[in-house]
């Protein structure tokens, strides 16, 4: 059997991804589905291309990806449930999905007898530990099966549900916004624990923990509602699956509470029981005890230490050990900047000083620097975080323009100052303890991303710190969750298959190359599936609510036929319609979602384009159908699942072209002319890529059928013309004259508001230099004389009062004086070194000079003229520069609306003021002798002031 060219099949493969379009039914002879092609609606019948149906079952089989529409039922591509806490949501119908992994004791706390035993049991047949598994109902964030008819479905739905029916109203809120609804998720549980239903209560604990893994305060919740019915073996089992995913000072503190609980001292005869407590506050110091609210878990071990056995500053060996704890305790708690560091510091001075206190003050000293630094860092940490909001339950992001927009980019900016905070260093540790210094790093970013879970860009700051500094470990888990917390975010999915890509290393063989594609593929698929599955969920949303329109619609029209029926109308008012109303809101509601939609079909198409390139990378342009499908085989595949713009066309064709330099590239091309005709921007990359392989004579014709069709719509003449800017500048560099004359004239026909002369010198233009635009200087004399500075007045003209306030900038005040000229008083760099004055007579030679030139001028002017100059011709004397400040920073007088003085009379009360009393009475004040002064009367004790 002969080998097929790859390039061949290829083609192939483009010539046949259409299928017949069925043909409509004799029963809806009015209602004729256009056909839909890749997504986009074909106008050309004579082309038999694929249909789209928005809730058609895509299937690939195949190397063709061929599509099955099957108009009875309606299905969603399904994604695999990944095995990370934040993304185990259960699936619409019953299912048994494993919610969180089991983590033993063994990596919850260190060696000892603590009291949290493994989670692992037993699995059923799909390997998922029966103990962890839970049976739900409904989730809505991973694709799920949907009925045939969604209208239906609304319509049963809410019919089924009364109005006192709390539960059944909650848990459809909770099926329909997940993440959104807390406030539903929370009233869920407070309802059924109103109820004492324990096992409902657990089943939607178990549904929120899925899509909130780190709720710290609903993680303690659950614990103590599984401490009051004293099931300690699940306790455990809660510990096990949040402590590690969640640095919380609560939730620790709780666990903590819990050992001690379980390990009671009093009766501890053979000392395990405090050695387990001791073992677990070293576990949960060395977690949470960095952090700015640990102060009371430090004092608490302290007191646990205290009341250990042995005495301080007794000679035995368990006095000694004590001491020994005690100060390494001390020692650790005053070097970590928290609200008690003041209070642990003076316990500490007392506790060195009441041992030795020749020693003591040794201890002091080595460790007072640590202690100042801690002390003023934790001033500047609580006045950074004083507006900060460290909830552990996260909130979805405003979209900017709505409420709580401001108030959350706030919230990110205070967690970048924390973070910025903590890489400046304020505690001195990179130089000393550059683990430590990192450690704090690492601790903020882990509080930001619980608060700031669905804040994709955090979770990239933290991976990329990780990754700079060495912690690969981290980094990745940062990306995997953060994924599984944002599947629809591009930018993590992105990040995740660019570090997959660049760590792993292309080896020889086919099993490696299909290895590592399949790795690099993985995060493109679920955001993918994450994307396609939103754009289903606001197409059942959209059928929800006009359901609900209806029935609303339906419901008033009754209630307005009673009403005109039992009125005599004798009022005229005029009725609305509501079927018009609803009419009306149905339109704006599908135009949203429209706009929705269409945006989300192109983020689809740009992921489609980033994996097209990165499985070129890896595997080449590859054969479709093969194991090695490479770059082709993922265009085959975005076909298929539909929802594609013409920019996956576009840079399919670029990258045979470019990369490989194959025919293939304008078959893509033409194809993609059929499929969006409309679409100017696709036919102006054609026209380019015409135009690149010498193809004039085809791009000549895809130009004018192009914009003759969309010229054909008045609406559509300004979508043509970034074709005409680039057809024309085409033709002013390699065409003849007349055909430039003919596209101008067809230009200024359809954009007559366009200059005549711009378009003639855009002929000319290239590089962003136009030469027609240049008035060169001919006579330097003439054309570039300098301007002369006029000296503006301060009262601004009437023209102009309620026009913004400029700058004031004081203007240089000339004199005629010889001496250094005055500095700028607007440089603030450089201060002025003398005060302004105004002008004074020269002494000496220097004066008589200027005072001889100024006669002689005057003398010579009133013989020219025979009058002598009026004074305004003499410039005025200067103002000096305080009160030119003065005036420039005050506001004009027409501003002042209070009550005005009469100045004559208010120079008339200063000229009459008797001064002659105040000097008297100044004089009987210096004349009274010391000793007659009454004593000092103390304020009282109640009031500072006396008063």
């Amino acid at each position: 059997m002969a080998e097929i060219d790859p390039a061949q099949a290829f083609l192939q493969s483009l010539r046949e991804e259409s299928i017949a379009t069925p043909t409509p039914t004799t029963e809806e002879p009015a209602v004729q589905k256009p056909k839909i092609v890749g997504g986009f609606i074909d106008d050309d019948e004579e082309d038999d291309d694929e249909e789209y149906d928005p809730g058609a079952n895509f299937q690939e089989t195949g190397a063709g990806a061929q599509i099955n529409v099957d108009r009875g039922t309606t299905s969603t591509p399904q994604q695999s449930v990944p095995q990370s806490p934040a993304s185990a949501v259960p699936s619409r119908s019953p299912k048994t999905v494993q919610t969180q992994e089991p983590i033993t004791s063994a990596s919850v706390v260190p060696s000892g007898n603590v009291p949290v035993p493994s989670a692992t049991s037993s699995t059923n047949g799909d390997g998922v530990p029966v103990e962890n598994a839970v049976t739900v109902q409904s989730a809505s964030v991973l694709p799920s099966q949907t009925p045939a008819d969604p209208a239906v479905e609304v319509t049963s739905s809410s019919q089924s549900r009364l109005p006192l029916d709390r539960i059944g109203l909650l848990e459809d809120r909770v099926k329909e916004d997940p993440r959104g609804d807390v406030e539903a998720w929370l009233s869920l549980i407070s309802e059924h624990k109103k109820r004492n239903k324990v096992e409902e209560v657990r089943s939607v604990y178990d549904r929120f923990f899925a899509v909130f893994p780190q709720a710290a305060e609903q993680w303690v919740a659950y614990a103590s509602m599984e401490l009051d019915q004293n099931e300690f073996f699940r306790v455990e089992q809660i510990f096990g699956k949040s402590l590690l995913a969640t640095p919380s000072v609560q939730l620790w503190s709780t666990y903590l509470n819990y050992v001690r609980r379980r390990n009671v001292l009093t009766s501890d005869s053979s000392g395990n029981a405090r050695q387990t407590v001791n073992q677990t506050y070293d576990f949960v110091l060395q977690t949470v005890g960095i952090d700015k609210d640990s102060g009371p878990l430090w004092q608490d071990y302290i007191q646990f230490l205290r009341s250990g056995p042995g005495t301080i500053g007794g000679s035995n060996w368990q006095d000694q050990q004590k001491m020994d704890s005690l100060r390494k305790a001390y020692q650790r708690a005053i070097c970590i900047p928290t609200q008690a560091v003041n209070a642990l510091w003076k316990e500490y001075d007392a506790f060195e000083m009441g041992l030795n206190k020749m020693t003591g003050r040794k201890f002091l000293q080595e460790k007072s620097p640590s202690y100042m630094t801690a002390r003023s860092s934790n001033t500047a940490l609580q006045n950074l975080t004083r507006d900060l909001n460290r909830s552990t339950l996260p909130i979805l992001p405003p979209h900017l323009g709505f409420e709580g927009d401001v108030e959350y980019l706030r919230q990110v900016d205070l967690w970048k100052q924390w973070i910025a905070w903590e890489k400046e260093d304020p505690l001195v540790l990179k130089d000393e303890d550059e683990a430590a210094f990192k450690a704090r790093i690492l601790y903020v970013y882990k509080q930001a991303v619980i608060t700031l879970r669905f804040w994709p860009e955090m979770w990239c700051d933290a991976a990329d710190y990780c990754f700079t500094n060495y912690l690969e470990t981290e980094g990745n888990e940062f990306l995997t969750n953060g994924a599984a917390a944002n599947p629809e975010s591009c930018l993590l999915a992105f990040k995740r298959a660019d570090r997959i890509e660049s760590t792993t290393v292309n080896e020889e063989g086919e099993e490696a190359l299909v290895k590592r594609g399949k790795a690099v593929r993985e995060p493109y698929d679920k955001v993918l599936d994450a994307l396609y599955e939103l754009i289903n969920k606001i197409k059942e949303r959209e059928v929800r609510s006009i359901a609900r329109i209806n029935d609303a619609a339906s419901q008033h029209a009754a209630t307005t036929t009673q009403n005109v029926d039992g009125d005599d109308d004798e009022n005229g008012d005029e009725v609305i319609d509501p079927q018009a109303l609803a009419k009306a809101q149905i339109e704006g509601l599908q135009k949203g979602n429209e706009a929705q939609t269409k945006i989300l079909s192109r983020t689809i198409s740009f992921i489609w384009i980033s994996l097209m390139r990165a499985m070129r990378r890896i595997q080449g342009k590859g054969k479709v159908g093969e194991p090695i499908g490479g770059s082709r085989q993922i265009f085959t595949d975005a076909r298929g699942k539909g929802r594609l713009t013409s920019d996956v066309y576009v840079a399919s064709a670029l990258i045979e072209y470019h990369c490989y330099k194959d025919p293939a590239a304008t078959k893509i091309f033409e194809r993609g002319m059929k499929l969006f005709k409309d679409d100017e921007q696709f036919a102006l990359e054609y026209l380019k890529h015409l135009i690149a392989i010498n193809d004039t004579i085809n791009a000549r014709a895809v130009f004018e059928t192009t914009v003759n069709k969309l010229a054909q719509k008045p609406e559509n003449v300004q979508r043509a013309k970034p074709l005409y800017a680039y057809f024309h500048d085409f033709e002013a560099r390699y065409g003849e004259l007349s055909q430039i004359a003919k596209l101008e004239q067809r230009m200024r026909d359809l954009y007559p508001e366009d200059p005549a002369l711009s378009l003639f010198s855009s002929r000319f233009t290239g590089q962003g230099f136009d030469p027609t635009a240049l008035r060169p200087i001919i006579s330097p004399a003439t054309q570039a004389r300098p301007k002369v500075a006029l000296s503006s007045s301060i009262e601004q003209p009437q023209s102009v009062v309620n026009s913004p306030r400029p700058s004031v900038s004081l203007p240089y005040q000339s004199t005629l004086s010889p001496k250094r000229p005055l500095e700028d008083s607007d440089n603030e760099s450089i201060p002025p070194r003398k005060v302004a004055r105004g002008q004074s007579p020269l002494k000496g030679a220097a004066g008589r000079r200027l005072n001889q030139k100024n006669q002689t001028s005057l003398r010579s002017e009133i013989q020219q003229n025979g009058v002598t100059p009026a004074p305004a011709m003499l410039p005025p004397p200067p103002l000096p520069q305080g009160l030119l400040m003065l005036l420039s920073v005050i506001p004009r007088a027409n501003t002042y609306n209070a009550a005005r003085f009469d100045p004559e009379r208010m120079v008339n009360l200063l000229r009459n003021v008797d001064m002659s009393k105040a000097q008297l009475n100044r004089a009987q004040t210096a004349a009274t002798p010391q000793a007659s002064a009454a004593p000092y009367q103390y304020p009282p004790a109640g009031n500072p002031y006396g008063r």
